[in-house]
């Protein structure tokens, strides 16, 4: 140790000598060097003299600090002490005095309840009393603004528990309601009819309008008194009559009031010509009264953007869209009419599934020609509700089903639709798995617009029923090919096959589906949670004894809050994450299964090639001409490649790529263990193999790959092996021999020895086998 610490001081030393004394001219500044380094100790001990007196002087304030703070914590808790039980025994002494106030203090309370509930009571009375003064003199202002405050008081009470007093001030706001709004809409509604309203094209020629001015000043000002009649949206929905199915509906509530009488004479139209025993009223022809609807809101958008959407806008309702709103309604007379033909149309599925039809093709319609807004309910919320919905499920399942069978009966339904256009058949896909996708493509673009997650998931289970039948079909098919596995049939039941994988992936990766499957997962995962606080709830008896309410209102918030901490929702899978598994191990089977059956064939024509006298062929010095296939392996190769050749003309490139790789896989493992393996090479037997494999088997696979002797690795390796010269084969089996155990990792010699002759696939003990296998070496 002390040397080491004196060689770095040599070293610092030197250091220091060659950076200040590098010359006779620098020894001149010795003395100054010296005044400096004397300086700085000078300090240094300055600043030591300084902490040492310092630093203890500040460490012992220190200690007397924290005694006189701790003296003080004591004091401060024998005061604690001292004071709590001044407060016990101040409670003890007050108690009787308490229970005495908290009576009183409640009835206290109950009298001021009395007193506000008598007091609303006579403020509804006292409003009505105004409101009827008003309208005797006709001050209509005064009549609505006392209306107003009215339904402001009804609004502020709707927390309140006194049902009576809701139900006396909601009976009497609709009660003035209706005084109010029947004298303004009959002078509204005559306004409205000399000014042509609504536009609906006539036989009959009217006069020309006079004073449409006054008229629009005056409609104008009645516009904005029935706006301020507008009943809050609980009352005006129970107040319109809506269908108790379309209560079901989220995102139902009252039409502006003017608006609602500017669609009224329209509604009477409509229900003329499409109730009741009218021919219009068919269940056949539902376009009938959609295309009315279609142009009426068409003829009536211009009349609504020029004169009743400035008066929303100057009425401080410029949020809402006059246009939208008068569409709104004339939906809203579409959905009753399908609610009220309903219960007839789920027994005659053929017009039900016309009317799905034209029911999407209306929502289609006005969402993107009409900019009718997508959160506000449609025509297809109706077909969401259960009523609907299920029997809607039940027809597209039957009619998929005998698509499926159309489909599958079709004399060329195992036929590709493109085999004459050889530049569009390279998929080969047979006419019925290309229909049957374009099926479920067609059932999702019918439900993909629906406005309800469920019913979308439950359109979803429908599609995986159906491709769960058209893989139950084609198992029955493949079976009953299976005895030709290199078949048309087979082959087109695998191509089938691929192809609905193909689609599945590519499906699996739209924004629909991927939104989908986050709702199915954050739904399936609240439930999950639901479920989990639900058992622990009746476990634990200190929330059985809470209050109903209170483990209602605190339900939704816990669920919520665990919810969002969930960060790590898994997304590695997709809605057709099962169903596709299933085809990609029925088509890995089947690939399995044809390739099985290729190598048997052409292993059942090796046996002459296997029992060749490879250890007594002639060299290629012997022979009067140059090497040539060998006669034993013509018939097994020729095999090979009319199965090559078959494959090729019936698969897709993808599935016959994945054959001839797995299959000259199997071959060459066949080669090693069945022909090298079992057999001794001289000279001539080695030549004769390696010309066999490298110049006419690999070329075999040559038009599939750039490189086909890559997937020849072993029997290439081995015929590197057996054509070596002997002296090289006798070094390389030397070095191989001087670690013969079994090891994962051959030693590094040997390794850089195979690398250099290009072995990487064998292992060490097949090297030296191989080896072996030549006679010259054998004898040495």
């Amino acid at each position: 140790m002390a040397t080491s610490i004196d060689k770095v001081d040599q070293e610092l030393l030197l250091k220091f000598m060659n950076d200040n004394f590098s010359d006779k001219k620098s020894l001149g500044s010795a003395k100054s060097l010296r005044d400096e380094y004397n300086k700085k100790k000078e300090d240094i001990e300055q600043k030591l003299i300084i902490a040492s007196s310092e630093i203890p002087s500040k460490i012992d304030n220190a200690i007397i600090s924290a005694e006189a703070t701790s003296k003080q914590i004591q004091k401060l808790e024998e005061k604690l002490e001292s004071v709590r039980h001044q407060v016990l025994d101040h409670t003890h002494s007050v108690k009787p005095m308490v229970g005495e106030l908290s009576a009183l203090v409640e009835r206290v309370q109950e009298v001021q309840r009395y007193v506000y509930y008598l007091s609303t009571v006579g403020k509804i009375e006292d409003l009505s009393s105004q409101i009827q003064a008003s309208l005797m003199t006709e001050s209509w202002t005064s009549a609505v603004d006392n209306f107003n405050e009215m339904t402001g008081l009804f609004n502020s009470l709707q927390t309140s528990a006194c049902q009576n007093l809701l139900n006396f001030m909601k009976e009497t706001i609709l009660f003035w309601n209706k005084i109010l709004r029947d004298r303004i809409a009959g002078e509204f509604e005559e306004v409205l009819k000399v000014l042509r309203w609504p536009l609906v094209v006539t036989t009959i020629k009217a006069p020309s309008v006079t004073n449409v001015k006054e008229l629009k000043v005056r409609m104008e000002k009645l516009f904005k008194k029935l706006l301020n009649l507008q009943l809050p949206d609980n009352l005006g929905l129970e107040n319109t009559g809506v269908h108790p199915l379309l209560l079901k509906i989220g995102g139902i509530k009252p039409l502006l009031l003017p608006l609602e009488l500017m669609i009224k004479p329209l509604r009477k139209r409509f229900r003329y010509h499409f109730y009741g025993q009218k021919q219009t009223n068919s269940l056949e022809k539902p376009e009938w009264y959609l295309t009315q609807v279609l142009s009426w809101i068409r003829d009536h958008s211009d009349f609504l953007d020029r004169n009743i959407q400035p008066i929303l806008e100057d009425s401080g309702r410029g949020d809402v869209s006059a246009k939208t709103e008068f569409t709104r309604g004339l939906v809203l007379l579409v959905m009753e009419k399908i609610v009220n033909d309903l219960p007839h149309l789920v027994y005659d599925e053929a017009n039900l599934s016309h009317i799905i039809d034209e029911i999407l093709l209306f929502d289609s319609e006005i969402r993107n020609t009409y900019s009718y807004p997508p959160i506000l309910p449609g025509c297809l919320d109706v077909l969401c509700l259960p009523e609907a919905l299920n029997k809607w499920l039940i027809v597209e399942k039957k009619f998929a089903m005998q698509k499926i069978e159309q489909m599958l009966q079709s004399p060329s339904c195992w036929d590709s639709q493109y085999k004459d256009i050889e530049d569009l058949d390279e998929v080969r896909v047979p006419e019925c798995a290309e229909s049957f996708m374009i099926l479920l493509h067609t059932i999702t673009d019918r439900y993909k617009r629906l406005p309800v997650s469920d019913a979308k998931l439950q359109f979803l289970g429908l599609q995986m029923e159906l491709l769960e039948d058209f893989r139950m079909r084609l198992v029955q098919v493949m079976k009953e090919a299976s005895t030709a596995p290199t078949g048309h049939m087979f082959c087109a039941v695998l191509n089938a096959v691929h192809y609905v994988v193909q689609v599945l992936e590519e499906w699996s990766e739209l924004t629909f589906f991927l939104q989908l499957l986050c709702y199915k997962q954050n739904r399936s995962m609240k439930t999950s949670l639901y479920e989990t606080n639900k058992s622990s709830t009746v476990a634990s008896p200190d929330i059985r004894r809470g209050s109903r309410s209170a483990n209602q209102d605190g339900e939704g918030n816990r669920l919520d809050l665990e919810l969002t901490e969930l960060i790590d929702l898994s997304m590695e899978h997709t809605v057709f994450e099962e169903i596709k598994c299933l085809f990609e191990g029925m088509e890995t089977d089947m690939i399995l299964t044809v390739c099985n059956y290729v190598f048997l064939d052409v292993q059942a024509r090796s046996q002459p090639y296997r029992k060749d006298r490879w250890i007594s062929l002639p060299s290629p010095k012997e022979l009067s001409t140059t090497l040539g296939l060998s006669q034993s392996a013509c018939e097994m190769f020729l095999v090979l490649k009319d199965h090559l050749a078959t494959m090729e003309g019936q698969l897709s490139k993808v599935l016959f790529d994945k054959f001839w790789i797995r299959l000259a896989k199997s071959i060459d493992q066949f080669l090693l263990n069945e022909v090298i393996l079992t057999n001794h090479f001289n000279t001539g037997g080695a030549l004769q193999l390696k010309f066999d494999i490298l110049r006419n088997l690999i070329p075999l696979f040559g038009d599939y790959s750039d490189k086909p002797e890559s997937y020849f690795r072993l029997s290439k390796e081995a015929c590197t092996l057996l054509t070596l010269k002997t002296g090289s084969a006798l070094l390389l089996k030397e070095v191989l021999q001087k670690n013969p155990q079994d090891t994962s990792e051959p030693p590094t010699d040997a390794l850089s020895a195979l690398r250099d002759l290009g072995i990487y696939t064998l292992t060490q003990q097949q090297c030296l086998r191989i080896l072996g296998l030549h006679t010259e070496l054998s004898l040495l």
